[in-house]
């Protein structure tokens, strides 16, 4: 694999530097034997704290609705690394802390990648083997680093140590022992996780996904899941959502209040679709946002470089 720069500055707009990412990483993740991998990990991790500062919104909606064009595994490790790296910006994390988390998140499942994809279309429970796979998996990515070639200490702590605490819950009253860049990877893992869909459950909604979260995560307590929260928003670019007038419209970008986004319309009340889609203001009252839809509640394939276009 080459380490030449993974970001085209010719490539025409973010949707295709992050359809490219994407497609590089799963090699990247698959191949830790290659002798280029700490490099290239390196370049992956620019191309997310680029996108961070340069392009949040477009970035945000590939991380909400854009498709996962290797699977779920590596999809789901790049949407994280993006939050993530949200998350800290808000926190006022130095570079260096966010580098650590950016690489952290990209690689913290490594050693599991094909489980996982198997797990969202299981319906079953995990077997016993498959979770003895899951809970040595931290520790088992950290040896797979280290051999890769990863010599940073804090990165590889903190794939070793990025499930904090069981399912997404509060963090213990002692936190002395716990690493910061830790709690943020696991708790914008736990985040995501929820919006997506699972043989055994459908996908859940960004607001509701948001509400559960810090609700079983203690709430304002939480400066790890109030940061990610807040960074994302309620109605994030990417979401689905249905508009007062009865019209289900998708959001393009986030508005001066938390409740009132640009959005385009796509459909009318009656399902038919616009044949043009419109950028629509939420501010005024028939065009208010009043219910967030879960990710495969609406089947369209949306063109996503034009509706920004229009925006």
């Amino acid at each position: 694999m080459s380490s030449t720069a993974w970001h085209d500055p010719a490539a025409p707009d973010p949707f295709s530097v992050w359809h490219g990412v994407h497609a590089r990483l799963a090699r990247l993740l698959r191949q830790p034997g290659e002798p280029t991998f700490p490099a290239e990990l390196d370049a992956a991790c620019e191309v997310v704290l680029q996108a961070v500062d340069a392009t949040p919104e477009a970035s945000l909606f590939e991380v909400i609705h854009g498709e996962e064009i290797a699977g779920y595994a590596v999809a789901h490790s790049l949407q994280t690394a993006f939050v993530a790296a949200l998350a800290a910006q808000r926190l006022g994390w130095s570079l260096r802390e966010r580098q650590v988390l950016v690489r952290a998140a990209l690689t913290m499942n490594i050693a599991m990648l094909d489980l996982q994809d198997a797990l969202v279309r299981q319906a079953t429970p995990p077997t016993l083997k498959q979770r003895q796979e899951i809970d040595h998996h931290p520790e088992r990515g950290r040896a797979l680093l280290k051999a890769a070639g990863v010599t940073d200490a804090e990165v590889l702590h903190t794939v070793a140590h990025h499930h904090v605490t069981l399912g997404g819950h509060a963090l213990p009253a002692d936190r002395s022992g716990i690493s910061p860049l830790a709690c943020l990877v696991h708790y914008a893992d736990v985040y995501l996780a929820k919006l997506s869909p699972r043989a055994t459950r459908a996908a859940i909604a960004v607001n509701v996904a948001a509400r559960e979260l810090q609700s079983s995560a203690g709430g304002s307590a939480n400066p790890y899941v109030g940061a990610i929260v807040q960074a994302v928003g309620i109605y994030p670019p990417g979401t689905f959502v249905k508009l007062r007038n009865g019209d289900t419209a998708v959001v393009l970008r986030r508005g001066q209040a938390a409740d009132t986004p640009l959005v385009s319309s796509l459909l009318r009340e009656d399902g038919t679709p616009y044949l043009m889609t419109q950028s629509t203001d939420t501010t005024g009252p028939d065009h208010k946002v009043v219910a967030a839809l879960p990710r495969g509640q609406v089947m369209l394939r949306l063109n996503r470089r034009h509706l920004f276009d229009q925006a």
